[in-house]
């Protein structure tokens, strides 16, 4: 079944590169220290870092979910 879809090199699948899953597990981390961190703020400075820091993660995991659909529809078209 991975050699269908996956992380395999053949156009069936999404083509996702595995660097994509580990930046991508590596920005929800990042997105959940920022939730964690403006949650427990004393200050509006740290508060707002806490949520930009989240927006940016959650805003980066769908520019890379837009780029796995991208590299899957350019390899059907090919």
């Amino acid at each position: 079944m991975l050699g269908e879809r996956g992380f395999s090199g053949d156009k069936a699948g999404m083509n996702m590169d595995p660097s994509d899953l580990i930046v991508g597990v590596m920005m929800a981390i990042f997105g959940l220290i920022g939730l964690v961190g403006a949650s427990g703020a004393m200050d509006n400075g740290i508060f707002v870092f806490g949520m930009s820091l989240f927006v940016f993660s959650v805003l980066f995991i769908f520019g890379l979910i837009k780029r796995a659909f991208d590299r899957a529809e350019e390899a059907r078209h090919e």
